[in-house]
């Protein structure tokens, strides 16, 4: 049976772990040829060499993706490998434990540290549009997936910085899927919710069994999970789906978890 991304080649960025990691291997065994990228250039190349194993094809590359520079590099490189990029995922994000206790209120808010978060999370994505899209408009057609978050869909009292920076990606998927639907180019956003990756090991035991609490499901995400939404708006079976941002998170967003908590606690009633 053919892969529903046989001949496409998909970059991913921010693919040395986490949901990233987990596009990737998902998109390669979907048949796409995936560049991994990241800005830690050992884990793109690991994650890159698991897919290998695992028989795909796939290669490593180093990206920061604030830099665009590093940009025109990389997407030369992949199309010397692969051919134009006709799958992005844009999912590279600012999400160490430093940032994470430094993104305070807008009060409190350290401008350094919102600059450098909007440069990756929001500038990094734009950089990847610009870049990618013309290869797509060439090959007759793309799809671009960015990662947004269920943060820039509701007010926190923490985290200004991370949350605005979604609600630009948001925006900017808007905006993509807007100006180059009609040459054959679709771009779209994931909104996860709380998924247990290496980025959440700084919440505490009590924090996260009250957003365990907050979600409709009996458990948290899954990188996997999120993967799996990247695959479905990647591919054809997606081909009237543009310019809208996907909730992936367990219904988190769903309600107002203080007026309904645990709300998928009602039973059935007794037939």
């Amino acid at each position: 049976m053919a892969g529903r991304l046989d001949g496409k080649v998909a970059l991913v960025t921010g693919a040395g772990s986490g949901i990233g990691a987990a596009s990737a291997r998902a998109l390669a065994k979907e048949g796409a040829a995936v560049a991994v990228t990241d800005i830690r250039a050992d884990a793109a190349k690991t994650v890159a060499s698991e897919i290998g194993d695992a028989g795909g094809h796939a290669r490593g590359f180093e990206l920061d993706v604030a830099d665009e520079s590093a940009w025109r590099q990389v997407l030369a490189a992949v199309r010397a490998e692969f051919g134009p990029v006709t799958v992005l995922h844009g999912n590279a994000a600012l999400t160490s434990t430093d940032a994470y206790r430094r993104d305070l209120g807008v009060v409190d808010l350290d401008m350094s540290l919102f600059d450098s978060i909007v440069a990756v999370n929001l500038k990094g994505n734009v950089l990847g549009c610009k870049y990618v899209i013309p290869g797509m408009i060439e090959a007759g057609g793309g799809s671009i997936v960015l990662t947004s978050s269920v943060k820039a869909l509701t007010g926190s009292a923490h985290r200004t910085a991370y949350s605005v920076s979604k609600g630009g990606v948001d925006t900017l998927a808007m905006v993509v899927a807007t100006g180059y639907g009609k040459v054959g180019v679709r771009c779209n956003a994931v909104a996860p919710g709380i998924v247990v990756t290496t980025a959440t090991s700084v919440i505490s035991q009590a924090q996260r069994e009250a957003l365990l609490e907050a979600h409709l499901t009996p458990e948290l995400g899954a990188p996997e999970d999120i993967a799996a939404a990247v695959v479905f708006l990647a591919s054809d079976e997606a081909r009237f789906v543009t310019g809208q941002v996907v909730c992936v998170d367990g219904g988190l967003a769903a309600h107002t978890a203080v007026l309904s908590p645990g709300g998928s606690r009602v039973r059935p009633a007794t037939v």
